[in-house]
């Protein structure tokens, strides 16, 4: 067994609220996929398209038939279970994504995904057959850590992405998308046919761990999720001249580097200037030709930008832009700018969150309603169709890093709150 999952196992508490939930096939679950792809850091790298994440999908394909669904994989890689109700016209969508981001923790995505195929199993065992049908997704690469490029699967489903890219974005190997779904056995020129008619679905729900401090600081149980801020990412690359480092005067260096050193520093400072909740980070620097005597003469960094407020964020990124031009300017270098993603911010359905808290009272649970501000699938469902999203603390706010954790008990009750949740949504639903 692996052993986070075996600690994470053996630091729970029995609870009766938990009895009569299938959790040995949940810990199963979390056991396979965290032993896939597992770094020596500690951590899990899952990148779409790759072998690692092949061998993790068709994990989750077989759990999803064991458990009585009809499994789908459409053209671009998102998998799809589905629970026949006795209407079988219309679905309830559980679901999110199993990709990671390098050397990631075991629960972001993952935990939504193994969590919405635990919830529909006992759901079904307690209830039977469903009034309306349950589907659980697996969206293909959220993070967008290999071809930088996030959100594709629940783009892709809801009609918001294109052919050109899928033909323009690469890894750092120069693989395209298309070339990466290719060689994983997909259909990248039937992207088209990954649409979905969104009129069939009933509403979204998706549980996540918090990624933040909030509940684990407050003491809550569950976090009710009210909206979601818009993440947007901007690429600037400084080009300059790659000179000896020995030969060059400093007044005749054009260091592309220094200039993208100088750009980071200045983003530390701008987000406050337009809101209280915006955030601007740079996590990723490419920088050539990367040699110890070699003066850089060419640095790329991108930018995560993202509030709940988007105005705020659009003006943070003119900000932005503006500085990283004076930069390049002042110092002689050339700028190339190009942006990746532009989503929404997206307000949670007013009454699938207040099912949500409603569950939660009922099973007595603490719990607060809260933003969320990273970004998810349910950002790009919830522009089409009522969407809820649950949260579960995070051990010391961290997530992206092997350090992530959210202990079994949380999870459970997680799985609780949507368990119940669900039973809400279909009783209560009603064609128009």
């Amino acid at each position: 067994m692996d052993n986070r999952v075996r600690r994470w196992k053996e630091e729970y508490k029995p609870l009766p609220r938990h009895t009569h939930l299938p959790m040995n096939h949940f810990i199963t679950y979390f056991d396979a996929v965290n032993s896939i792809g597992a770094t020596e850091a500690g951590g899990n790298s899952r990148f779409p398209y790759t072998s690692e994440y092949r061998e993790a999908i068709e994990w989750v394909k077989k759990w999803m038939r064991e458990i009585g669904m009809s499994v789908q994989e459409d053209a671009i890689g998102n998998v799809y279970g589905k629970i026949k109700g006795i209407h079988t016209h219309k679905s309830l969508m559980l679901g999110s994504h199993i990709d990671t981001v390098p050397n990631g923790g075991m629960f972001d995505g993952l935990l939504g995904v193994l969590s919405a195929l635990t919830a529909v199993e006992s759901f079904i065992e307690r209830n039977g057959m469903p009034k309306w049908s349950i589907e659980v997704a697996v969206f293909a690469d959220e993070e967008g850590s290999r071809f930088n490029h996030g959100l594709l699967g629940s783009r892709a489903m809801i009609g918001e992405i294109d052919e050109e890219a899928l033909l323009t974005y690469r890894d750092d190997e120069d693989t395209t998308l298309s070339e990466a779904m290719t060689a994983d056995g997909l259909n990248p020129d039937g992207l088209k046919s990954a649409e979905r008619d969104m009129d069939e679905f009933i509403g979204y729900l998706e549980l996540h761990i918090e990624q933040g401090l909030v509940l684990e600081t407050n003491k809550q149980q569950i976090g009710v999720v009210e909206g979601i801020a818009g993440p947007a990412r901007e690429t600037f690359t400084f080009i300059g001249s790659a000179d000896h480092a020995g030969n060059t005067p400093m007044n005749m260096r054009q260091d592309a580097l220094i200039g993208a050193s100088e750009l980071i520093t200045s983003i530390e400072q701008l987000p406050a200037k337009y809101s209280d909740t915006a955030v601007a980070t740079v996590g990723k620097i490419t920088n050539s030709p990367n040699g110890t005597n070699v003066i850089a003469g060419k640095t790329t960094v991108t930018v995560d930008i993202r509030d709940i407020d988007r105005d705020a964020r659009e003006n943070l990124i003119d900000a932005i832009k503006e500085r990283a031009s004076s930069i390049a300017k002042t110092r002689g270098l050339r700028l190339e700018t190009s942006n990746s993603i532009r989503v929404e911010p997206v307000h949670m359905n007013d009454e699938m969150t207040n099912m949500i808290e409603e569950s939660t009272n009922e099973l007595n649970l603490t719990y607060r309603r809260m933003p969320s501000g990273a970004g998810h699938d349910a950002m790009l469902v919830g522009k089409k169709i009522p969407t809820g999203m649950i949260f579960v603390p995070s051990k010391n706010g961290k997530s992206h890093t092997p350090e992530e954790w959210t202990s079994l008990t949380e999870c459970l009750d997680g799985i609780l709150v949507m368990e119940r949740t669900i039973g809400k949504i279909l009783s209560g639903y009603k064609e128009s």
